[in-house]
């Protein structure tokens, strides 16, 4: 079998749908995370607070492993990080089944993101060294918004009957499952001229040229924003007049329908660039801003909800694509997915300042707008920049 993966084309769908695979379960602890607080809280009997300190914690060791990555992209085998990776997830996973004392358990899931971290990191380097990057993160984006919405679908109906410890032990499949397919990584080598220049602080200096620090920026404003609707999306259908059953079904549905941006990203490849598509996609989040702000009503959230996820799974892939031109060894597009991650745990604390005690909602939206607008400018730089 290893021989197999080996042998495939890197730049082939079987490939990249495997890699993809792999990296979407080291990220388990973000794409899932409204179940997971959830089975925190009735499940292992957390408080609300604590299951969004663990949540965080959790989300912390993914960032800080992510970047850790970003430093040793050149260095270390893409393949061994991902294996030793899933490892750590597995075992701390494991362990996580039978210590649910706060302190323990809160460890154990640091220690789970860490090994998730190095996976989802290693993946993501992997795809940005092909010599076409868009149509690999499309097919990882398409998996990022798949994978979670059966997820969304499947594990309500299944918790009363298998807790948590059971859903735990189904992702501890999936996780060995992953492992089997870590050989293919060793097909996404290094480019040889990347591996000939600079020694020592290699990756450092990739991180500090200008158009590097403004796609770093721009993509942790890019993750804030999306964090902050993400994290009271629920709350917004609610407020929009849907019911709680009302609101998970469009939610998942709207997830699932995500996937025809990233479809679009595989079709469209880099035929109109990168910068412009990424003008369209966030232009169209910004117009679904507008209509869960000026449609506040069931059928404005839904068709809002959707065109946002839609919208989401189109940009994001250009995002990366972005850096993927900037450094073909990885570099600066691992240092992009850490910088995310930090936008993602500052987005929701962003729009729970404007939401505040009273659940008011769009004053956050309008907030998720302007920042929308503001991760859209770095990356507008780095266009003029580079057409000198």
């Amino acid at each position: 079998m290893k021989s197999f993966f080996e042998s495939l084309n890197p730049d082939g769908n079987l490939s990249l749908c495997l890699i993809s695979f792999v990296g979407t379960v080291g990220l388990t602890a973000l794409v899932i995370l409204p179940i997971l607080v959830g089975s925190y809280i009735d499940y292992l009997g957390f408080a609300e607070n604590a299951a969004g300190w663990i949540s965080a914690i959790n989300l912390s060791g993914i960032a800080v492993m992510t970047l850790i990555v970003s430093l040793k992209t050149k260095h270390w085998s893409l393949a061994k990080i991902t294996g030793y990776g899933l490892v750590v997830m597995i075992i701390s996973d494991f362990l996580s089944l039978y210590f649910h004392s706060l302190e323990i358990f809160s460890a154990l899931r640091f220690m789970s993101g860490m090994g998730g971290g190095a996976a989802q990191a290693a993946v993501a380097a992997a795809i940005a060294r092909l010599a076409h990057s868009d149509k690999g993160f499309g097919i990882y984006m398409a998996f990022q918004f798949l994978m979670p919405a059966l997820g969304l679908f499947v594990f309500p109906s299944l918790l009363p009957d298998i807790g948590f410890n059971g859903m735990l032990e189904i992702l501890i499949g999936f996780e060995i499952f992953s492992l089997l397919m870590v050989p293919v990584l060793m097909n996404y080598r290094c480019p040889v001229h990347t591996e000939q220049s600079q020694e020592g602080n290699f990756e450092v200096a990739l991180i500090l040229q200008k158009p590097a620090i403004l796609s770093i920026i721009g993509l942790c404003i890019y993750g804030a924003a999306n964090a902050a609707i993400w994290a009271y999306a629920d709350r917004m259908g609610l407020d929009s007049g849907l019911s709680y059953e009302g609101t998970g079904t469009v939610l998942s549905i709207s997830t699932a329908v995500a996937v025809l941006g990233a479809m679009l990203v595989i079709w469209l490849k880099d035929r109109w660039g990168h910068t412009r598509p990424l003008v369209l996609g966030i232009t169209c989040q910004i117009i679904a801003m507008f209509v869960m702000i000026f449609e506040a009503n069931p059928i404005g959230y839904t068709i809002g909800i959707s065109l946002y996820s839609v919208a989401w799974a189109f940009t994001w892939p250009y995002f990366l694509s972005i850096q993927a031109a900037l450094d073909d060894s990885g570099t600066v597009v691992v240092a992009g997915q850490f910088s995310n991650l930090v936008g993602n745990s500052m987005g929701p604390a962003m729009a729970a300042f404007f939401v505040g005690s009273g659940g008011h909602y769009i004053p956050a939206i309008w907030m998720a707008c302007a920042l929308f607008v503001a991760s859209l400018l770095p990356m507008l730089k780095i266009y003029k920049i580079r057409r000198g």
